[in-house]
């Protein structure tokens, strides 16, 4: 798939052109597929709205259930009295908080014991987060600058948290080091053995032995 693409440094050379029409296009994808904030308002107002929707007796964790499926209509006419249009504005309107409730639940990071466990004292998760009240790239590192407005919690694709109804991290990878320190994580999970069981049980037997 990467045959033809663009180098991360062509890419970087080209988004410093303030008057070219790919810094404009890239920074519209970007937005697009991914976000570190709410859908519906501030971590606080999200908050209070799920607190609130818990109080109802018809209120489901979206944990714990499957994603609702659009309606199944293409119909953009967009009147106030369309039928149709009135579904499909009140799916985006369910997404959006499905979305949010499930944001709020698993990409808000919690400071845990493991977290600080380290000369530096510093989160290991690398929290709180650098917010940035509008998109724009920092000449000084040239580097894109994503519209980030929450400190605690980590960027993620809406379709994506919305079908997997967990945790996940999306972000862009503009640079050989990321790229290179993405795939190491990664590959260092491929040749971890898995645990014997006569290992599980010793560990057990162990335990109850003292």
């Amino acid at each position: 798939w990467i045959t033809g693409s663009m180098s991360p440094q062509k890419i970087r050379d080209a988004i410093l052109n303030p008057n070219g029409e790919f810094q404009h296009q890239i920074v519209e994808y970007l937005e697009s597929v991914h976000t570190g904030d709410f859908a519906t308002g501030s971590k606080t107002q999200v908050q209070e709205m799920m607190e609130e929707q818990e109080m109802s007796e018809s209120y489901m964790n979206p944990l714990h259930t499957l994603p609702k499926a659009p309606p199944k209509n293409n119909c953009s006419c967009n009147p106030s009295n369309c039928e149709q249009c009135g579904e499909l504005h009140e799916w985006k309107q369910y997404f959006a908080e499905q979305v949010d409730d499930i944001v709020l639940r698993t990409h808000v990071h919690k400071y845990y014991l493991w977290c600080l466990d380290n000369k530096w004292g510093t989160c290991k998760a690398r929290f709180p987060r650098e917010v940035f009240a509008t998109t724009h790239v920092d000449i000084d590192t040239r580097a894109l600058r994503l519209k980030k407005l929450e400190l605690w919690e980590n960027t993620y694709n809406p379709v994506m948290t919305y079908l997997l109804r967990c945790n996940s991290d999306v972000t862009s990878l503009l640079s050989g080091t990321a790229i290179k320190a993405v795939v190491a994580y990664v590959t260092n999970y491929i040749p971890k053995l898995s645990l014997n069981t006569y290992v599980i049980f010793d560990v057990i037997r162990t335990i109850f032995a003292r």
